[in-house]
């Protein structure tokens, strides 16, 4: 056999290399972690035409701060132009303190939509919020178009059948505006989580087509009282007028815009670890009615 001691020493070399190979990848294989057992979280699915309640409110919150910025230039115009006639030192304490309360509602309302647009993830608490705070952003519409057709009763009589109804046709818009809020209320509902069956079961929506026939119901309840105060107006027949009358419907108008901004503030707030509480029937139907009796009994106080 020619050159035994090269073929003696290729073998040898093959063999130390087979072995560290072998070696090393034992190594390896004891130094690499553990496959991990539990499935990769599963990535929450956008559906098609979903509405991001966050980004609505944050929105919203200029454009309602705007009637603060409205309701200011018209109350200078109210007291530095009084209209004259019989009456009209209560028609601008009237018109004066409703421009007064939609200015403040506006401006607080502005505020609380802006605190739900801050809000990091959907949660099921924020439909309820949203229509809390849509209670105060009616309340300051309908109040600025009654001033406005208080107004018109001394200056223009002729305009005065016209604003009575687009203030009732304002109401039951923001009755409708916040019973949509219902509607995209399936978006906020943690699908993902553990414990969603058992959470789905105490819920009032559970699917898109609950959320659908709820908008419409909640909102076909909430414009009776509107219907009811316009067609006392059509029919002439309204509640006697008065500064005792104007001075409650106005300080009523101030207390449901606050009250309803602190439910507003409070019903948005996390209860921690557990999935938040969705909107509640009584919620929705509060909300809409409350901005609409509201309504109608304004209708029955404007001259």
């Amino acid at each position: 056999m020619k050159h035994p001691k090269t073929i003696l020493t290729a073998i040898t070399a093959a063999g130390l290399i087979a072995l560290t190979t072998r070696r090393v990848a034992k190594r390896r294989a004891t130094a690499a972690p553990p496959p991990d057992p539990t499935p990769p979280p599963v990535p929450r699915e956008t559906p098609e035409g979903h509405y991001d309640a966050r980004r609505g409110a944050a929105g919203y919150a200029p454009i309602v701060g705007t009637l603060g910025a409205l309701a200011v230039p018209a109350v200078i115009v109210v007291f530095t132009n009084p209209p004259e006639g019989p009456g009209g030192g209560q028609a601008i304490a009237f018109a004066a303190g409703l421009l007064v309360v939609a200015l403040i509602g506006s401006i607080i309302a502005a505020i609380a939509l802006a605190a739900i647009g801050a809000e990091s993830d959907l949660t099921p608490n924020l439909t309820s919020g949203i229509m809390y705070a849509a209670v105060a952003v009616v309340i300051a519409l309908v109040d600025i178009v009654a001033a406005f057709e208080i107004l018109a009763s001394l200056a223009l009589p002729q305009a005065r059948p016209i604003l009575l109804l687009i203030t009732g046709a304002v109401g039951s818009l923001g009755v409708f505006f916040t019973a949509l809020a219902l509607g995209d209320s399936l978006a906020t509902h943690p699908r993902h989580s553990p414990g969603y069956r058992d959470w789905k079961k105490t819920e009032w929506i559970a699917s898109q087509g609950d959320a659908n026939r709820a908008t419409l119901r909640v909102t076909a309840i909430g414009v009776l009282p509107v219907i009811a105060g316009v067609m006392c107006r059509v029919s002439d027949l309204r509640l006697p007028e008065g500064t005792a009358a104007a001075n409650t419907i106005i300080l009523t108008g101030l207390a449901l815009t606050v009250t309803a901004i602190v439910a507003s503030a409070l019903r948005t707030g996390h209860p921690g670890t557990e999935p938040s509480r969705g909107p509640r029937p009584w919620e929705a139907y509060a909300t809409t009615l409350t901005t609409s009796s509201y309504t109608a009994f304004l209708l029955l106080l404007l001259p």
